[in-house]
């Protein structure tokens, strides 16, 4: 520890050695008195060890500013329901039997197995890093496993009040046109350039997707192979299209400029705009569901439907396929009911 020193502002300066992390920790005050106070609290600290929370809190500061936008959103949720649950306690002290506990805790409650594993891998971050600041000495939670058999979580389609509105207000935004008439996914319309459109064949080729490091675009190939596909262009979008004064080639169809995708943050604030200004609610990846459902309901087969929007497994289809069919159920079940 360094000897106490008078700065010119009148103030005084102590420095030490953090023994966990070997940087210098420096301590102001008005008086020596004060900051032989600070130091032992901050030795007092450093025996008892950092809480949870000190140490997440560190750990967002760093990670925050490299997440995507939706990123950041399901990331703070889970840090701040780990934060209110493991609080003042010492990091350290908390063990592999209390993350499971807190997990089971949030599966009883009625958390989707998807947010159960997203709050998993936030808490495993946070003992990442507060294994390499040397808060711990292993990162227990390496060994925690979600839970299993908990519901999964179910996107349905939009509401037949949202689809008739972006059916009709088509000139606000192409995006949710598109999204609708297609099935395709966000980041492959975003990613949609005019050479993709086939007007003599009327088909798109999804060839691509934007994926968004933090905010940046990235262009990057389909993840599957089952991605990389021909949709067909339905012909109330083949006119909207044809509608578009500039069809340059290279151009972006879902862009400022033509010149490049969105970005993550200005995708969010034109979709935000579109609703505040139509009052369609559902988020975008519904309008996927939404073709889904128009396809059942035109009996389309789940074979072609597969090969239409891009999925990977049959199973993965045939499950919406169920989800309509049990609707389907339920409507003629309360049709019956009516008529006896």
């Amino acid at each position: 520890m360094s000897k106490l020193k008078k700065r010119p502002d009148g103030r005084y300066v102590k420095t030490m050695t953090d023994p966990r992390t070997g940087k210098r920790v420096f301590f102001y005050g008005q008086s020596e008195r004060e900051i032989n106070k600070q130091i032992m609290e901050y030795q007092s600290e450093v025996e008892r060890g950092r809480s949870y929370k000190k140490v997440s809190e560190e750990w967002w500061d760093q990670a925050e500013p490299t997440l995507a936008v939706q990123s950041i959103r399901t990331y703070n949720a889970a840090r701040k329901r780990a934060e209110e649950a493991f609080g003042d306690t010492p990091i350290k002290d908390l063990l592999p039997k209390d993350i499971v506990a807190f997990l089971k805790k949030l599966a009883n409650q009625g958390y989707s197995q998807k947010t159960v594993s997203n709050q998993r891998m936030v808490i495993n971050l946070v003992f990442k890093h507060a294994a390499i600041v040397n808060d711990v000495q292993i990162n227990v939670c390496a060994s925690v496993e979600t839970p299993k058999g908990l519901p999964k979580e179910k996107r349905g389609a939009a509401s037949k009040e949202d689809e008739e509105t972006i059916l009709n207000l088509d000139n606000i935004w192409l995006f949710p046109f598109i999204a609708i008439m297609t099935g395709m996914r966000k980041g492959e319309i975003l990613a949609l350039q005019w050479k993709d459109i086939d007007f003599d064949n009327n088909v798109i080729y999804v060839t691509k997707s934007v994926a968004h490091n933090g905010d940046k675009p990235v262009i990057k190939p389909p993840k599957t192979e089952a991605g990389n596909r021909m949709v067909p262009m339905l012909q109330k979008l083949r006119e909207r299209l044809l509608a578009c004064e500039s069809r340059i080639p290279d151009h972006y169809i879902i862009s400022d400029d033509g010149k490049s995708p969105l970005t993550n943050r200005r995708y969010i604030t034109l979709y935000d705009k579109f609703r505040a200004e139509t009052g369609v609610e559902c988020a975008a990846h519904r309008l996927r569901h939404s073709f889904a459902t128009k396809a059942y309901e035109g009996d389309v087969p789940a074979k072609s439907l597969q090969h239409i929007i891009g999925h990977k497994q049959i199973s993965t289809t045939l499950d919406m396929y169920t989800d309509f069919r049990k609707k389907s159920l339920d409507d003629a079940t309360a049709q019956l009911e009516k008529s006896f």
